[in-house]
């Protein structure tokens, strides 16, 4: 009974692997669109920058989610034991949904959705949570109403900070909704059970087995969060999850702002009121309007009384008059003096040549931050161009200058790690073995290298071992020369066999350039 009973829990884990990585397999597929869909766009734009940059960061972005995939699917002590733990990082939430709905849009443009994005009362936007868990809980929520309302429908995600009672934290709320074909009443309770579906002719044929919701629900439940769900047979679903985030401080808005008058026009009234909030926040004096007839109204007013506004908000895509024919007259009444900013929750890169040519500023992508604004603002309020460095002009690399041993067996990667480090000004020598590492480490000057970065899956003599070569070096500087593992191998307890061989610091392929920067300017020092 008992080799039974060990072999049935057997069985039960190794379907619950074969099924979970078989839904995995539509989570995958959603960056791989993205990445492989901006490709070609970006191919077919090779002599426009401005969209070869825009189709780059998509691909990165989209990148790391995939490799956030990977690495879940690739943990399998996570997926036996059900256990996950969360990180403490401060996340941007305005660059957290930009990156959800890069990865989302063109999914849903296949299906010609329309895709609605809001953000209400977001008075703190940088908060301390896990980026990752909560990406993948906003990822789950919007490809599932990708996936369940048919062409031409029409999604939202809603962001909304609630008044909090507790010091330091902030209450939000994520709206997912849809107008897809929704659930029977008496599947709702069960939505959360895992390898569950409802039972449906029109979703047969769509890929998953029913255990992201499962997944949804475990990530929401350990941030203290809640999650609900309302949904009726043929008229969509709406998922609220609720979390509380502690807040991070942000910096105060410089003066040049205070007092201006500003004016939004947009159809959605929450969208008017949220920016007139955001807008006192700064500092600002914000007025709003639903309409492009009533916004040429109130701008002739405002200039009848010598009181022009000093920036229009506008919105692109409008009933009646919409935001072209809205920009045209406004500066047919007024010339060029008023900055008019477009806002849009689409993307605006195929109309952007014609609102330039019409009079329009800049642009800002729905929702609207605070701290969005804040910088279009700025752009125009400055007296003095060139007043502020550019990020184009930091300062140069700390590590510029610096010798580094960088030892892979793969030539593409060696291309790309070489590529990486000498953007940074970092002089790199390279070794295709653990052996040949060893060798020219012997024959190098005292201290001529400042660190080795190691590949430990290699032909001849692995990582670890030309390490543990290294280290026993009778030599002033083999003791403490900095050597990083740069491997694919990223579980945990490769973390211990890395500093077992005597590595100081271990960096997952592909590399994130921004972690191995920190890493060697911490080694380094």
């Amino acid at each position: 009974r008992a080799l039974e009973d060990a072999y049935q829990a057997a069985r039960v884990a190794n379907d619950a692997k074969t099924n979970f990585l078989s839904s995995m397999s539509h989570d995958i597929r959603t960056p791989m669109n993205a990445i492989m869909g901006m490709a070609v766009i970006a191919q077919a734009n090779l002599g426009n920058p401005e969209k070869l940059t825009d189709c780059l960061s998509k691909i990165s972005t989209s990148s790391r989610h995939l490799l956030g995939l990977i690495n879940e699917v690739l943990d399998m002590s996570r997926i036996e034991s059900g256990k996950i733990d969360l990180s403490s990082e401060m996340v941007s939430l305005p660059d957290l949904v930009e990156e959800v709905i890069g990865i989302c849009r063109p999914l849903s443009n296949q299906k010609h959705h329309q895709l609605f994005i809001s953000a209400d009362h977001v008075r703190h936007e940088k908060v301390v949570t896990d980026m990752n868990r909560l990406q993948q809980v906003l990822m789950n929520l919007l490809s599932n109403a990708v996936k369940y309302t048919p062409d031409g429908g029409t999604i939202s995600l809603r962001l909304r900070e609630l008044p909090s009672i507790v010091p330091g934290r902030g209450q939000y709320e994520f709206i997912v909704s849809d107008n897809g074909i929704g659930m029977p009443e008496d599947f709702v309770p069960h939505i959360f059970e895992p390898f569950t579906r409802a039972e449906d002719s029109r979703i047969s044929k769509i890929q998953g087995t029913g255990l992201g919701m499962t997944i949804t629900e475990n990530i929401v439940s350990m941030m203290n969060g809640t999650i609900e769900v309302k949904s009726q047979l043929g008229e969509g679903s709406q998922f609220i999850f609720a979390v509380s985030f502690e807040v991070c401080e942000e910096e105060s808005c410089s003066g040049e702002l205070a007092g201006l008058p500003v004016l939004v026009v947009d159809d959605d009234r929450v969208v008017c009121e949220s920016a007139a909030e955001l807008l006192k926040d700064l500092g600002m004096h914000g007025d709003w309007v639903l309409s492009g007839r009533e916004a040429i109204v109130r701008i002739g007013a405002a200039h009848d009384r010598g009181e022009d506004y000093y920036f229009v908000i506008l919105d692109w895509q409008m009933p009646d008059m919409d935001g072209l024919d809205t920009v045209r007259a406004i500066r047919a009444k007024l010339g060029r003096d008023v900055p008019i900013i477009i806002i849009s929750a689409y993307d605006y890169s195929d109309i952007e040549d014609e609102f330039l040519k019409a009079g329009a500023d800049a642009f800002i992508a729905k929702p609207l931050f605070k701290s969005r604004m804040a910088c279009a603002f700025h752009k125009f309020c400055r007296s003095v161009p060139g007043e502020t460095a550019s990020p184009d002009e930091a300062a140069p690399s700390a590590l510029a200058g610096k010798r580094l041993l960088l030892v892979e067996d793969n030539e593409l990667n060696l291309e790309i790690a070489a590529e990486l480090l000498q953007m940074q000004g970092i002089l790199v020598e390279t070794a295709e073995n653990g052996q040949k590492a060893l060798e020219k480490f012997k024959a190098s000057g005292l201290r001529e290298y400042s660190c080795i970065l190691m590949d430990i899956q290699m032909p001849v003599m692995d990582g670890y071992q030309a390490t543990e070569a290294i280290r026993a070096l009778p030599r002033a500087d083999a003791k403490e020369i900095p050597i990083i593992a740069l491997t694919a191998n990223a579980f945990a307890a490769d973390l211990g066999k890395a500093h077992s061989a005597g590595m100081d610091d271990h960096i997952a392929k592909p590399i994130d350039m921004q972690v191995l920067v920190e890493a060697l300017g911490r080694l380094m020092a």
